[in-house]
C-alpha cells in the first residue's frame, strides 16, 4: 500500500551540501507515496462526513481546527487522536483522550490502520477508505518560514500545529527545558499570524519582584512615587500582535488573578488608572517548570493554567533529539556564516552527537560559534571543536570491580562510585549550577545537595 522515497530540494540541497560531510546529508523533505486515502465516519453525530488524508499529521476531535472536526460529539476530546502517515502504513496514536480509541472493540494508545478498519472515537464510528489511484504525501521536516527544522515527530506536530494556531489565536503553552527554542517558536507562530502588531517578549523571571505588575499592566502619571508619566506595560504594548510570556511558572502567585482577569475579559486598567483598554493579542506561555505540579503544590491557579494551556505543546530536549542534529548544525551554520563554505566532518558530527546537551540548541549554537572563530579553513573536525571544558559526554559504564580478589567491592560501593561520578561530571558540564543540574537530571535541589554533601563533591578551581 505505501512506498518511501526521500527527496530533497535543490535549495536545501546545496545548504546540506555545503556545511556537512558527504554522506552525513539529512533531507529536508520525504515523501510517501500511497493510495489515495479518504476518512469517513459511517456512524454517530456526524455520520456521512468524509475528508481526504492529504497530509502526514491529520487531527481528529472537537476543535474547529482539527482536520476531522466532530462538535457534536461530547464523548470525543478537544483533541482526541491523530492519524500520522508513514512508511508502514497510517498510524493512530491516541492523544490522552478522555474517553479513550478504540479499534473492534480493543482501546488502542498505539497502532496501525489497514484500509477499511474501523475505529471509533466516542460514539464516532470512523474508516479509511482507499481508491486505486495514487498519490504522494510530503513528510515536511521544517515549518512554513523555513527557521524550524528536525524529523523527530514532536518537532514535525509542532511544524504542522503552528499555521492552525497562528490562525485560529487559540492560547498556546509550550513547555521544555531552557535553551530547546520556546522563543523561536513563538517568534515563528507570530510571524504566521500575519498581526500587524509586535511580538512582545515578556521574560517573567527576570522581573524585578517590586516592579513586575507595573511593568506588566502599565500606570498612569502619578500612580505611584517615581511614576512621573504615563506608562504602556507589556500587554498594552502586544496591542494587535502576540505576547509572549516566557517562565510564565515565575509569575508571583498574588498577580495571577489580576493577568487571568485581563486574558478572560481582553481588558487591562493601568495602575492609578480608571479606564478599561480593550485588548487584541494572541498569547503564548513557556515554561520550563511542570506547571501541573506547580497546580497540585498551590503554586500556581488552576484556572490561570487552562486559560493559558488551551493547547500545549512539548519542544523537546536536545538530547532527544540526536537525528536531527545533523539539520540542525546545517541550519544554524547558515545563520552563523551565510556565505562561506563550512565542512562539518564525520568525527566532529560523533563527537556533536556524544555530548548530552545540558543546554540544548543555546548551547549548541555556542560551541559552533566559537568553534568557527578560531577555524582557517572552514572545517570543523573533532579537534577543532571548543566542547565545554568538562568531559563531552556522561559516563556509559559503571566502574568495573578489580581483578585482584582482595580488591573486589560491594555493589553498593559501586553504584556510589558512579553516582558520584555522574553527578561531579554533570555539575562541572553546568559550571556548578545546582539548579540547572537538578533540572537536568530530574531530581530536587535538596536531594542533590544532599548528595554533594555526603560524596563531599568539590568546585574545581581555576
Amino acid at each position: 500500500m505505501y512506498a518511501e522515497s526521500s527527496k530533497i530540494s535543490s535549495k536545501n540541497a546545496m545548504r546540506a551540501s555545503l556545511t556537512l560531510d558527504q554522506g552525513l546529508e539529512e533531507f529536508y523533505l520525504s515523501r510517501v507515496s500511497m493510495k489515495e486515502t479518504s476518512l469517513t465516519v459511517l456512524d454517530g453525530p456526524h455520520k456521512g462526513l468524509e475528508v481526504p488524508l492529504t497530509q502526514d499529521m491529520f487531527y481528529i476531535g472537537r476543535e474547529e481546527w482539527c482536520d476531522l472536526s466532530l462538535p457534536n460529539d461530547k464523548r470525543v476530546s478537544s483533541v482526541h487522536c491523530e492519524l500520522r502517515v508513514e512508511k508502514k502504513g497510517v498510524r493512530l496514536i491516541d492523544r490522552g483522550s478522555r474517553n479513550g480509541s478504540f479499534i473492534n472493540d480493543v482501546q488502542v494508545n498505539d497502532a496501525f490502520l489497514t484500509p477499511d478498519t474501523t475505529f471509533k472515537v466516542g460514539h464516532s464510528v470512523c474508516v479509511l477508505r482507499t481508491t486505486t489511484k495514487k498519490t504522494q504525501i510530503d513528510i515536511r521536516f521544517s515549518d512554513d518560514s523555513g527557521q524550524l527544522v528536525g524529523q523527530e515527530p514532536a518537532m514535525r506536530e509542532i511544524f504542522t500545529l503552528l499555521p492552525r494556531l497562528a490562525k485560529k489565536g487559540i492560547p498556546l503553552l509550550l513547555t521544555g527545558e531552557t535553551g530547546t527554542g520556546k522563543s523561536s517558536i513563538a517568534n515563528v507562530l507570530h510571524q504566521q499570524s500575519q498581526r500587524e502588531g509586535e511580538c512582545v517578549v515578556v521574560n517573567c523571571g527576570a522581573l524585578s519582584p517590586s516592579l513586575i505588575e507595573s511593568e506588566l499592566f502599565g500606570y498612569e502619571k502619578g500612580a505611584f512615587t517615581g511614576a512621573e508619566q504615563r506608562h504602556q506595560g507589556y500587554i498594552e504594548q502586544a496591542q494587535g500582535g502576540t505576547l509572549f510570556l516566557d517562565e510564565i511558572g515565575e509569575l508571583p502567585l498574588s498577580l495571577q488573578p489580576k493577568l487571568l482577569d485581563v486574558l478572560e475579559r481582553k481588558r487591562l486598567r493601568r495602575l492609578g488608572g480608571t479606564k478599561e483598554i480593550a485588548l487584541d493579542f494572541q498569547l503564548v506561555t513557556a515554561t520550563h517548570r511542570d506547571l501541573k505540579q506547580q497546580v497540585e503544590l498551590g503554586e500556581f491557579r488552576k484556572d490561570l493554567f487552562y486559560r493559558i494551556a488551551v493547547m500545549e505543546l512539548h519542544v523537546p530536549a536536545l538530547r532527544e533529539r540526536k537525528r536531527d542534529l545533523p539539520l540542525l548544525i546545517s541550519h544554524l551554520l547558515q545563520q552563523i556564516s551565510p556565505d562561506q563554505y563550512i565542512k562539518v566532518t564525520k568525527d566532529a558530527l560523533q563527537a556533536l552527537k556524544e555530548y548530552h546537551w545540558p543546554g540544548n540548541l543555546r548551547e549548541l549554537r555556542n560551541v559552533l560559534e566559537r568553534s568557527l572563530i578560531l577555524v582557517e579553513e572552514a572545517e570543523l573536525d573533532a579537534d577543532s571543536l571548543l566542547m565545554p571544558h568538562s568531559h563531552q559526554s556522561l559516563p556509559t559504564e559503571a566502574p568495573k570491580p578489580q581483578t585482584s580478589p582482595q580488591d573486589i567491592r560491594t555493589m553498593k560501593d559501586l553504584l556510589a562510585d558512579a553516582e558520584a561520578a555522574i553527578l561531579e561530571d554533570v555539575l562541572n558540564a553546568l559550571h556548578w549550577n545546582v539548579s540547572k543540574t537538578a533540572q537536568t537530571l530530574e531530581v530536587s535541589r535538596s536531594w542533590l545537595h544532599g548528595r554533594i554533601r555526603f560524596y563531599q563533591l568539590k568546585r574545581p578551581t581555576d
